[in-house]
């Protein structure tokens, strides 16, 4: 391959992944659904035992409905788990919820506090929604610097 060749290919690639930056970005309604989503699974602890499983298994059906919703809208799915610089905030936002649902079922369990769950739920919500808009800014930015 020759110089101009190279460089063509190049510029190529910086184009795919300018169009990809783009299809990438999701409107704040897909991140509400996904913040409802994670926020719901530690937020039905307050449930009895077999109400939190059925919440549980809608919950599951509303994560494949985000997957379908992302693959209609940009023909893609992008894993929260993929190598790069969102890694590490995939991780955070896994032991910030293991952490607070744990937190929730100690308050429900531990000191009768039926509420709890609901109030960590609320705060994972949160969390979940500006971890995931911020996500979305790390990956956009990775995707647009020159490879």
């Amino acid at each position: 391959m020759n110089p101009s060749e190279a460089a063509e290919a190049l510029a190529a690639l910086q184009t795919s992944r300018e169009r990809l930056a783009a299809a990438a970005s999701c409107p704040p309604e897909r991140h509400l659904a996904f913040a409802l989503i994670m926020g719901s699974l530690v937020a039905c602890q307050a449930a009895p035992p077999l109400w939190t499983i059925g919440i549980e298994v809608l919950l599951i059906g509303a994560g494949v409905l985000v997957f379908l919703w992302d693959r209609r809208r940009t023909g893609m799915f992008i894993n929260g788990y993929r190598a790069g610089r969102t890694r590490p905030l995939t991780f955070l936002l896994l032991g910030v919820t293991i952490i607070f649902l744990t937190l929730g079922i100690w308050l429900k369990h531990g000191l009768g506090l039926t509420w709890g769950p609901i109030a960590c739920g609320l705060a994972v919500a949160v969390f979940s929604y500006g971890l995931s808009a911020a996500w979305q800014r790390i990956y956009k930015r990775e995707l647009q610097e020159t490879p």
